[in-house]
């Protein structure tokens, strides 16, 4: 009897322990719901309250109008850091997901713009991705310093071409005028422009190619000489390369370099430059004997010295044959009717050259 009431005790004290247990439980996964729902309520709430206070103006009643610039090949996160240091936008963090979630930040444009800090994202993003206040303009490989006055002045910019052409010489910035596509405010002056040139110059070269300009053994002119008659006579980069080594081997034996590129140049300078003719043959093709013989100093067949200035304006391929030059056995080189180049050791293989493809 003693041991049925003792068994009877053990099964109700193990029920109880499992009905206190499983409350305990179930007052335990309230709390952390009730906690869970609580912290997602509050980060909704704190999200809503995020996004629309960066949706909305930095400063809704400013008049400020500030001149901002997007350079090309900036990322989405450099331009939203530029965007609030400038006091734009207020989250760059917000403003790079807005851009994304409305598939605008693929469509932002590098460019001038003219933006306040009482425009909201939506209308500085719009602005972003509408067009700048500048005129685009590409500088192409090979242009004389006139060339490109001309091209600026057909792009609607008010250049004065004796004016242009006497600050490129006062300046030796022919060589200097780096090919590459611009934007320019479509107000720019000719001081504003030649500054943005010569900004990009610098980033892309002086500072670009420093330590291969340096170990080159070159001035900075040297190079750009060369580069200029690299660019003129040779079309692809193998070809420059070899072009590169042939006009430095014949420079420190003390060649004439003759470069046809060169003999074009002098011929310009004497019949276009002083009229100024924008309808002028700046690069004329087929020279004659007396072409070759023309008293200039930019005649490599009289001289054997690098002309006194570039002939055109390089573009970053010729410069870099010209610090990375291929040396070959050939001493002559000629560019056929179709552009194709070919080589020769002796007088009587560039001889033969001649005979076969410019005869």
């Amino acid at each position: 009897m003693i041991q049925r009431k003792k068994l009877i005790a053990g099964r109700f004290l193990k029920r109880f322990k499992k009905i206190s247990f499983s409350s305990g439980m179930k007052k335990h996964s309230w709390f952390i719901g009730s906690s869970f729902l609580v912290f997602l309520i509050a980060s909704v709430l704190g999200a809503t309250f995020w996004w629309s206070n960066n949706l909305r103006p930095v400063e809704g009643d400013s008049s400020v109008r500030l001149d901002f610039v997007i350079e090309k090949g900036e990322t989405l996160s450099e331009i939203a850091a530029d965007l609030r240091r400038a006091g734009l936008i207020k989250s760059p963090l917000h403003f790079k997901v807005y851009t994304f979630l409305t598939g605008t930040a693929k469509k932002i444009q590098a460019g001038r713009f003219s933006l306040s800090p009482s425009m909201s994202t939506a209308e500085i993003s719009q602005l972003l991705i509408k067009g700048s206040n500048d005129q685009r303009v590409t500088i192409l490989e090979g242009l004389r310093q006139e060339q490109i006055a001309e091209q600026l002045i057909k792009s609607g910019f008010a250049i004065n071409p004796q004016e242009w052409q006497q600050t490129i010489e006062a300046q030796g910035l022919e060589g200097k005028l780096f090919p590459d596509t611009y934007l320019f405010p479509k107000s720019a002056t000719q001081d504003q422009i030649l500054a943005i040139i010569a900004k990009n110059f610098n980033k892309r070269v002086v500072l670009g190619l420093e330590k291969e300009i340096k170990a080159s053994g070159l001035t900075l002119d040297e190079i750009l000489t060369l580069a200029s008659i690299v660019e003129r006579e040779a079309q692809t980069e193998t070809d420059r390369q070899i072009v590169a080594g042939i006009l430095l081997k014949r420079l420190n034996h003390q060649w004439p370099l003759q470069a046809d590129a060169t003999v074009q140049y002098a011929l310009a300078e004497a019949h276009c430059k002083k009229a100024y003719d924008a309808q002028c043959d700046w690069w004329p093709r087929v020279l004659t004997k007396n072409d070759l013989a023309v008293q200039s100093a930019y005649n490599t067949y009289a001289r054997r010295q690098l002309p006194p200035t570039p002939i055109c304006n390089p573009g970053l391929s010729a410069i870099k044959a010209v610090l990375n030059p291929q040396k070959t056995v050939y001493w002559y080189y000629l560019s056929d009717k179709n552009g194709f180049m070919h080589y020769a050791q002796t007088d009587e293989e560039q001889a033969a050259n001649i005979q076969k493809y410019l005869r």
